[in-house]
């Protein structure tokens, strides 16, 4: 198979188009033909080398975590999937395996999920990670309710996008952060509080929208971005940070921070354990129009390079893939 890899940690120059051995899949796991892989801010952090605390880096490496395509193969004792079934999956590569940015890919059953004749390969690439982290630090560790007021803070992002809409289908009253080129974009989603960090002071703009203090707050952006962001949650409500690996401050600090003024702080990484059924009642919610995607930009394998270095400029609308192939 053909693939995108790093023979070393570096800048988006060490990406390289490569000839691999396709992986055969191993005993509860599928081998997915890729059409799409989704990119993500991790991505270029694992480029670069910023994951090697969490997995071992075994060269040629290939990175990428989403894909989307059809099943090519099964191993023993998968009994929920069959050759021919479109589905997206966040892949093995949390675990330590190869990643998507390549022509077949390998996940555990649990973590596959099919996805709706309605809804594309290239819509169901942009789901795993972005959808399954905004899910959970929402609702399986932020306890986010009907009727509580809650701030996205980067509420355009590839992440954002998510949260502020399963936030608003949820019941909460949504607040969002953004730049000056993303305003309209968050207003048409039905944002009910749509803040320009460029233009407005956050501190004052929650004042007047939340004046007893947020309910709930998420920072899918980085400290350094939110420095008062505890300021704005009322005691009793919950503080959610995605953790950026490059703007995260001294977390204890924070946590204990937040103790004493009885906040709940959570830091809340992607856990793509069994995460199927998750990823398939998202992409139910997509293909019914009780969601909508964030905007997707399109590149062709060979192009990730230029991918990345977009990304990692920040402050990127939506959600980015590649175009691998037209499964058969």
């Amino acid at each position: 198979m053909y693939a995108m890899i790093i023979r070393r940690t570096g800048g988006p120059e060490v990406l390289e188009y490569a000839e691999l051995e396709t992986p055969q899949p191993g005993p509860g796991e599928v081998l997915v033909q890729v059409a799409y892989a989704g990119i993500n801010p991790a991505d270029w952090k694992n480029r670069q080398g910023y994951l090697e605390q969490y997995r071992p880096y075994r060269f040629p490496y290939i990175i990428g975590f989403d894909a989307a395509g059809v099943v090519a193969a099964v191993g023993d004792g998968v009994t929920g999937l069959t050759v021919g079934d479109r589905v997206c999956t966040p892949t093995n590569h949390g675990q330590g395996g190869q990643g998507s940015y390549a022509q077949y890919t390998l996940a555990n059953e649990d973590r596959v999920a099919r996805i709706p004749a309605a809804l594309g390969f290239r819509e169901a690439a942009a789901l795993p990670v972005a959808a399954l982290t905004a899910w959970q630090g929402l609702f399986d560790r932020g306890g986010l309710e009907r009727g509580q007021r809650a701030l996205i803070h980067g509420g355009s992002g590839g992440l954002g996008g998510f949260a502020v809409q399963f936030a608003r289908w949820a019941g909460a009253r949504v607040a969002a952060t953004c730049s000056t080129p993303n305003v309209d974009y968050l207003r048409e989603l039905g944002i009910e509080r749509v803040i320009d960090y460029r233009r407005e002071n956050i501190a004052a703009a929650i004042a007047d929208w939340a004046p007893g203090g947020l309910d709930y707050l998420m920072d899918a952006v980085g400290v350094s971005t939110l420095p008062d962001g505890l300021d704005l949650v009322r005691p009793g409500g919950t503080f959610v940070s995605i953790p950026t690996l490059v703007d995260d401050g001294d977390i204890p600090a924070a946590a204990e921070a937040a103790a004493q003024r009885g906040v709940r702080r959570v830091f809340s990484t992607m856990d793509d354990t069994a995460c199927a059924a998750t990823l398939e009642k998202i992409a139910g919610l997509l293909a019914s129009g009780e969601l909508t995607l964030p905007p997707i930009r399109e590149f062709a394998l060979r192009d990730v390079a230029e991918a990345h270095r977009i990304l990692q400029q920040g402050h990127n609308r939506g959600k980015m893939v590649l175009r691998v192939a037209e499964p058969g």
